[in-house]
């Protein structure tokens, strides 16, 4: 007797088979050896084990069920919008999507110190100011900021201002710009038409000629021991030397200015707006030795720090009339006696095409772990963006909420941070008090599967805290939510108002591929204190897909059929099970004939076969074969649905007991 097929039997269960196994070759009709201790099971397969690398952040390293994703640094900068990508970076485990008002930076490195995370200090004006040149410096701990004819000082951090003037025989020249040479200031002055460079020695306080030439001055820069000054009026870069000699360096084409100048190590970079950095050697003078063109961007500033070029631009929108900034790092590349950058890479772009302000990053200025930018955000607000550079990362630093101005100058002095805004004045970092609130907008995490999960908890760390201050942990299901931060999809998990001491904090009827975790942290009354945040975690199951089959198949010569008197046929027994054994490991379909039910999947294992004798002295041969893999909607059965067998909870369906 042959293999009993589907092609071969119309009626299967009048015949006595409960099943068959198809491999798209193969059709064998099977008889079920059901009974107590081996019964046919369909169940969901196990949850899978925690695939996420775990070495890296201990909030997803737990020993719970489920996958836990988390973040214990930010110091990685923003930007990033998917925690579980295939090809992460370096810093990825540290970054996140966005934040305001958040200081991610602080306590980076810091040896000793548990790394947490907390409000920017919030921000005063120092000097109110409507000119519309503010160029900013300082020396020895003293503001120098520059306002029409003169030069207005301060040495208590902005609390009271003096003046002096660079330029008394001469009180129809402004001061244009400002640089920092030793304990010197070179002060750049032009009536628009003519002018001269001015010295000022702090020590001495005391104002003298640096370079007499006039031109129409309107930068100055030190790099190298040199005195760089430009002339507005040609877009001529000169070296200035004191008395009356200038050399050109490089003339620029009509209508076209310089940015940026700085001292890069091997050469000298100085930008240009339309695009070309070009490289200055000294070199038996100072000579250009290389260039590189950014096409179709307008550069708006450049700086080196430890081997890193940060340049900025920006482009055009023509139909809106704004700018779309954009911030690159790249590297000095030599060959041939000639320098160009090179690794040019993209770390930064604020604004699309419905921009209508300026977003260009301008005014850089660099200390010992961070670069600092002004770039107007849009038409109320102007922040301060920082680059921290032990992990390159780009985050929003302090800002001003009242108005949108261009920055025109950023400085340090006493460790508190200072910039002016045109037509504003000095803008202040003020340390006695945070910004009300801030936020900060994880990146959305998948587990790397396109599946449902069942997100049940989350975790935050907090120190205690007091004055009303607090901690809010929300999420969305929605990715685009990443980029609307005063979305109503954002729902609440817990507010903090004492301390988050890690406990699992429920997430009821979550489910849902993405989750894009949102932490907000708010000063409370007198905005003089922050709150802390030192991790947060999520975890989640995903959601069951794959079914397990266990089914014991009757692979003994005795051929038992509804209504009629068992037979034996020897050999049909081990026939099938050899027809069975073949399909391990192979793609199969299974039919279930009662109830009805269709499961696609891969044979995962068939059991050696089993003898049994009854008590009636009867023998009973089965084997087990198990397949995973994935039930049928619509194939042979109304019953189709997880719910419907009880695996949405995880349970066991169990047929022929």
């Amino acid at each position: 007797m042959p293999v009993p097929t589907s092609s071969q039997v119309s009626r299967p269960l009048a015949w006595g088979y409960e099943a068959s196994i198809n491999d798209g070759i193969t059709d064998v009709l099977l008889r079920l050896a059901t009974a107590p201790g081996r019964e046919l099971s369909l169940t969901t397969a196990p949850v899978s084990a925690q695939q996420i690398n775990t070495s890296q952040i201990p909030e997803e390293f737990r020993a719970e069920f489920g996958q836990s994703y988390g973040r214990s640094d930010f110091s990685g900068g923003q930007g990033l919008d998917q925690a579980h990508q295939r090809d992460q970076g370096p810093n990825d485990f540290k970054r996140f999507f966005d934040s305001k008002g958040i200081d991610v930076f602080k306590f980076a490195g810091e040896k000793g110190d548990q790394y947490k995370v907390q409000l920017h200090n919030d921000v005063t004006l120092a000097r109110s100011d409507n000119a519309t040149n503010q160029v900013m410096v300082s020396a020895n701990n003293v503001l120098y900021v520059g306002d029409g004819h003169n030069i207005y000082y301060s040495s208590d951090n902005g609390g009271t201002w003096a003046s002096t003037d660079p330029d008394s025989g001469n009180p129809s020249r402004n001061v244009k710009d400002i640089t920092v040479y030793g304990d010197d200031l070179y002060v750049a002055m032009s009536d628009g038409t003519n002018g001269k460079i001015r010295k000022y020695d702090v020590s001495t306080t005391t104002w003298s000629d640096y370079n007499t030439t006039s031109k129409n001055w309107t930068r100055v820069w030190t790099a190298k021991d040199y005195i760089f000054g430009v002339d507005g009026t040609n877009g001529i870069l000169y070296d200035v030397q004191s008395g009356s000699t200038i050399n050109v360096v490089k003339d620029l084409p009509d209508n076209t200015s310089w940015v940026g100048l700085t001292d890069a190590g091997a050469v000298i970079l100085a930008a240009s707006s339309n695009g070309y950095v070009y490289s200055i050697k000294d070199d038996s003078g100072l000579n250009i030795k290389g260039q590189t063109f950014f096409e179709g961007e307008e550069l708006t500033d450049i700086i080196e720090s430890n081997g890193i070029v940060f340049v900025g631009s920006k482009q055009k929108n023509q139909q809106t009339n704004g700018y779309i900034g954009r911030l690159y790092m790249a590297q000095i590349a030599a060959a041939d006696n000639l320098y160009i950058l090179s690794r040019r890479q993209l770390m930064k772009e604020w604004g699309d095409d419905s921009t209508t302000v300026d977003r260009g990053p301008v005014q850089f200025f660099k200390t010992r772990e961070q670069v600092y930018m002004g770039v107007i955000e849009d038409g109320s607000e102007t922040h301060l963006w920082s680059i921290f550079l032990p992990t390159l990362g780009v985050a929003r630093n302090i800002y001003y909420g009242s108005s949108s101005k261009e920055v025109q100058g950023i400085t340090v002095a006493n460790d508190i941070l200072f910039f002016t805004l045109k037509d504003i004045g000095v803008v202040k970092q003020d340390i006695t008090k945070y910004v009300s609130s801030g936020y900060i907008i994880l990146p959305a995490g998948d587990f790397y599967t396109s599946q449902a999960k069942q997100w049940i908890g989350s975790r935050v760390f907090t120190n205690s805290m007091s004055g009303g201050s607090s901690v809010l942990t929300e999420y969305s299901t929605e990715l685009s939510d990443l980029e609307s931060p005063t979305s109503t999809g954002y729902n609440t998990i817990e507010n903090v108002e004492v301390d988050g001491d890690g406990e699992e904090e429920p997430m009821v009827n979550v489910n849902a591929r993405w989750l894009v975790p949102k932490i907000t942290l708010t000063s409370g009354s007198g905005q003089t204190y922050t709150p802390y945040v030192y991790s947060f975690s999520v975890r989640a199951f995903p959601e069951p897909e794959d079914v397990i089959v266990k089914m014991p198949i009757n692979v003994s010569d005795r051929i038992e059929r509804p209504g009629k008197t068992p037979k034996n046929i020897p050999g049909i027994g081990q026939k099938i099970f050899d027809a069975i054994q073949r399909l391990e490991g192979k793609s199969v379909t299974v039919n279930l004939y009662r109830p009805e039910e269709t499961v696609r999947g891969i044979v995962e294992n068939v059991t050696l076969p089993i003898q049994e004798i009854s008590k009636q002295g009867s023998t009973m041969v089965f084997c087990f074969i198990t397949i995973r893999g994935q039930i049928q909607a619509g194939e042979t059965s109304s019953v189709s649905s997880l719910a419907a067998l009880g695996v949405g909870e995880l349970g066991i369906y169990e047929f022929g007991v």
